[in-house]
């Protein structure tokens, strides 16, 4: 899908269903450019845009053949994006990063990047290949200056379906060690010694409903630290959990946030961060209502951003580019007609010592040939 042969047409709200393939070949930044209208510009100004096109351009148009998504920043009025891409095993995006990665210099992010990909294909025995579904690459490009270089992405792990642990249809990272080493394998680090007896405390101090379902670390951040996200606890016990595990920071703070909430989400996890000193001092709570972002619900997530925004951990300005943001929108291009949807995934509510409480918005976004899309809406 080239740019120069869109163009937009009517707005469709009516959402057709999970992203799927062969949306376009080229370079990311051409299935991006012609999608430019569709974000607000309280979500994203020309200094963003600007930014999120030069973590694109690199990018091959793969990007598209599953769904990506944006990382919002609600309390703040710059208007930028972050960027996540899914690369799932063996795709078209997977071999990029690799072919990338080989070229690369020895012992940067990238050729780390490529090395872990290869193993989740080619050691069947491996961590990666057995007990992840995909990876998640977030690039930070909120405030990057003009010319400074798009910093690497940080490498989150979903863990697969078939791996061993799944409770409820919710699937976990149970062997933390292996889980940690090959986390560092892929983003570059020498080791997750450091960190594994804090991880060990935090998985043995869970109740036994909770589990670890996701795990990550961020190669272009300092200091050094994993994220560790937690589901399955409820409003309870996440302050009881945050007092047992001496999390430095105010756990009535993080309690007011699940309250003020409360009745407007199905579920909350919890995200800590764990570095060589220990536990650090900024909570993520990811807050879910029970949809999937693709789901036809373009005005369902009104009352929580309403919610956020007299909290005061979103900005009036922000919250009105949120209520604009999902939808479904069609583009004809020279050959065929492609289907552009939006959606929002969940919010994150930023709890910090000695820092007022604010939210983020994580949304998604995809790019499929109309016929496809249909399809799968029919299906």
């Amino acid at each position: 899908m080239e740019s120069s042969g869109l163009a937009l047409s009517t707005r469709d709200d009516r959402s057709t269903g999970a992203a799927g393939t062969g949306a376009a070949g080229g370079s990311f930044a051409s299935v991006l450019e012609p999608c430019r209208s569709l974000f607000p510009p309280a979500l994203l100004d020309a200094a963003g845009w600007e930014r999120l096109m030069r973590a694109a351009q690199p990018l091959p148009g793969a990007v598209a053949d599953t769904h990506f998504g944006f990382e919002f920043h609600l309390a703040e009025p710059h208007a930028d994006a972050d960027l996540v891409v899914m690369a799932i095993p063996d795709s078209n995006l997977a071999r990029h990063y690799v072919s990338e990665g080989k070229r690369a210099a020895r012992g940067s992010p990238a050729a780390a990047l490529a090395v872990g990909l290869e193993q989740q294909t080619a050691e069947p025995n491996s961590y990666l290949a057995q007990g992840v579904r995909a990876m998640m690459l977030e690039y930070d490009l909120a405030g990057l200056a003009p010319h400074q270089p798009v910093p690497p992405p940080g490498v989150f792990f979903s863990p697969s379906g078939s791996a061993p642990g799944s409770r409820d249809g919710v699937t976990e990272h149970r062997d933390t060690a292996a889980l940690l080493e090959a986390l560092a394998v892929t983003v570059g680090w020498s080791g997750p010694g450091e960190v594994r007896p804090t991880v060990d405390r935090i998985v043995a101090a869970l109740p036994e409903t909770a589990l670890v379902f996701q795990a990550g670390a961020m190669p272009g951040r300092s200091p050094k630290a994993f994220r560790i996200l937690l589901w399955g606890l409820t409003r309870p016990e996440v302050p009881a959990l945050l007092e047992r595990l001496e999390w430095p920071g105010s756990t009535a703070a993080a309690a007011a946030v699940l309250a003020a909430m409360e009745d407007l989400i199905a579920y909350a996890a919890v995200g800590l961060e764990v570095t060589a000193q220990g536990i650090g001092p900024r909570l993520g709570l990811e807050l879910y209502r029970p949809v999937r972002w693709f789901d036809a619900d373009p005005l369902g997530w009104n009352p929580f951003i309403d919610r956020i925004t007299e909290q005061g951990w979103c900005i009036p300005e922000k919250a009105d580019g949120l209520r604009r943001w999902p939808g479904t929108e069609r583009l004809l291009g020279e050959r065929a007609f492609y289907v552009v949807r939006q959606g929002i995934s969940y919010f994150k509510a930023v709890v910090e010592p000695g820092a007022r409480t604010v939210a983020k918005a994580y949304t998604g976004m995809s790019v499929l040939p109309y016929a496809h899309a249909a399809t799968t809406a029919a299906a």
